[in-house]
């Protein structure tokens, strides 16, 4: 009886195998493939060429598979071979399938359990393949009894595959689930998922679903002896598997059939029977089922008291068996095999992947350092250009600082001295002698000498101012704000908070250049009678500027004077902001980095 469970349980996965109107495990990765598949893949060289041969050898197991088990188990090699050396999961999950269809039907239900924990490990984003691998699992479950753990995981592949309407697979899981419950010897709880599974499948219109619920049903009744019933829906079952040319769901039901023959003394019958259930076993190559139709041949003959012939087939049924075990070792070391070289390739790309990465590394490390060296050389360059820069714009202060005091010297020494000199001639002159007009123009001249006279002092002073370079730019600008306060038009005033070094020489000249420009157009051009001049150190420098005089300036008609404080300005790499006031006046606000200083 074990057998023949054994036999209906194979039969339940003709739905993941089978031929035509049916859809094998294969048939639905290719279809659900296109639409769900996802997994990852390797591209590394020659993996479209592989690709195709991975699903060519693919086909050839699956047609093999009930054919000639060596050739579908040499193709499947093939396939999980070359899917392991892409690291390409759907191609391993193929291989699996298959191997695991292949073990389901030989009964090595442990390599089964490895086989469906490896898939559903590989099938962790792919709901279908991972339904699939917990229906071969509960198989497994169900072969050692375990019936609360094959229940568990047929109920979850049902829950997958109805929510991804695959209704043929559910189905199948459904009358497993049905298998479970007879074995359990719960017949009235059995008999309710097999008319379930039987209207799904009818529903479909499968004449392959619904001979296999006949077959497994027709079993139900033999275990409860109700023989003619069994008979009946197992003739059912037959005729429907030749419909469809099943010739594998031909073979089972055939040997089932036989067995019942041989319960039942219809001897000739089981005779029958079971030579046809031999050839079909032969031409697929199944000693599993071979063994099965030898020992109703065996029973038959003993039945009829023909005990050569039955000693003969029993004697075939033991030779059977011993080779049963033998390919039952061969395929379990093939197994441990495909494992073993799987374990060995993924150790080989790990290494692989593991040696590009550290030439990676080292290509990497060796590009970083001629980054490094060459931001080194960069760094040491830009130092020495900003050395280069700071002495040239320090030569060019000095430069300018001497020019000034040139031009200053200059204006003081000889256009001063000419403007003394003409004015000591014209005190020499004597006034009696002019008359009254002359007295007037001497008057005029004599005063507009005087006054080019101090303008040119005051010009040369201010050039460069002395105490600008002897004590710097607050001493400079107290003494610059005490001579402009001696017009008593505008009044000036000077604010100072910090400042409590001095700055380098080209900050000083700038800012004092920078105020007396502002301060010049103050007193040319505001309108203004006051004006406060702030200066400030912090963070940074800050120089404000204001007065109450007439505003901003349009920019059309701004002159020389301010776009030659917004080059100073810009010089010291400073901001320059100029706002007017409410209700009146104009504020220049300046400020210079200190680190520049």
């Amino acid at each position: 009886m074990g057998n023949l469970y054994r036999l209906l349980t194979i039969l339940s996965l003709a739905t993941l195998v089978s031929g035509s109107r049916c859809t094998s495990v294969s048939d639905h990765n290719d279809s659900v493939g296109a639409k769900k598949d996802v997994v990852e893949a390797v591209p590394v060289e020659g993996f479209a060429e592989d690709t195709v041969l991975i699903l060519k050898y693919h086909q050839f197991a699956k047609e093999y598979l009930f054919q000639d088990a060596e050739k579908a188990m040499f193709y499947s090699k093939h396939v999980l071979r070359l899917s392991q050396k892409h690291r390409w999961s759907k191609g391993k999950i193929l291989a699996y399938n298959l191997l695991s269809t292949y073990y389901l039907m030989d009964g090595s239900y442990d390599v089964l359990r490895e086989l469906s924990n490896e898939t559903m490990s590989l099938s962790k984003d792919l709901p279908f393949y991972t339904a699939y691998s917990k229906y071969f699992l509960a198989e497994s479950y169900s072969e050692y009894r375990q019936w609360d753990s094959a229940q568990i995981n047929y109920r979850q592949a049902i829950a997958i595959f109805e929510e991804l309407g695959e209704d043929s697979s559910a189905a199948t899981c459904i009358n497993a689930l049905g298998n479970s419950y007879r074995e359990k010897s719960l017949f009235a709880e059995a008999i309710p998922y097999y008319e379930q599974a039987y209207a799904r499948f009818d529903k479909m219109d499968s004449d392959w679903g619904r001979a296999t619920v006949l077959q497994n049903r027709g079993y139900l009744h033999v275990i409860r002896k109700e023989r003619e019933q069994a008979e009946d829906l197992l003739k059912r079952s037959l005729v429907l598997f030749q419909k469809i040319n099943n010739r594998y769901g031909e073979l089972n039901v055939l040997n089932d059939l036989a067995n019942i023959y041989c319960l039942s003394n219809q001897n000739e019958l089981a005779i029958t029977t079971a030579a046809r259930a031999l050839d079909y076993s032969t031409i697929f190559h199944s000693s599993q089922q071979t063994n099965w139709a030898l020992l109703s041949l065996a029973r038959a003959y003993k039945n009829k008291k023909m005990f050569r012939e039955a000693l003969d087939y029993m004697e075939k049924v033991i030779f059977n068996r011993r080779m049963l075990h033998t390919e039952y070792v061969q395929r379990q070391y093939t197994m441990f095999q495909l494992s073993y070289d799987n374990q060995i390739m993924d150790s080989q790309i790990q290494n692989k992947i593991i040696a590009e990465q550290r030439t990676v590394q080292r290509f990497l490390i060796g590009f970083s350092c001629l980054i490094i060296a060459f931001a080194a050389f960069l760094w040491f360059n830009n130092k020495k250009l900003r050395r280069k820069n700071a002495e040239i714009s320090e030569a060019m202060a000095r430069g300018q600082a001497i020019e000034r005091k040139r031009v200053a010297a200059e204006l003081h020494d000889n256009l001063g001295g000419t403007l003394a000199s003409l004015n000591w001639y014209l005190f020499g002159i004597d006034k009696k002698v002019l008359s009254p007009e002359e007295q007037k123009i001497y008057e005029s001249v004599h005063q507009m000498v005087g006054a080019a006279y101090r303008e040119v002092r005051s010009l040369s002073h201010n050039l460069m101012p002395p105490e600008l370079e002897e004590h710097g730019l607050v001493m400079a600008m107290h003494r610059l704000i005490d001579k402009m306060n001696e017009n008593k038009n505008i009044e000036f005033s000077f604010n100072v908070s910090g400042m409590s070094h001095r700055l380098n020489n080209k900050t000083e000249f700038e800012l004092y250049s920078i105020v007396l420009e502002l301060t010049n157009n103050i007193i040319k051009h505001s309108g203004a009678n006051k004006a406060s001049i702030n200066l400030t150190e912090n963070k940074n420098i800050h120089l404000t500027i204001i007065d109450n005089g007439n505003g901003m300036v349009e920019p059309s008609r701004q002159g020389v004077g301010l776009k030659n404080v917004k080059n100073r300005v810009e010089s010291l790499r400073g901001k320059v902001q100029i706002i007017s006031q409410q209700p009146k006046g104009l504020k220049v606000d300046i400020e210079i980095p200190k680190t520049l200083i």
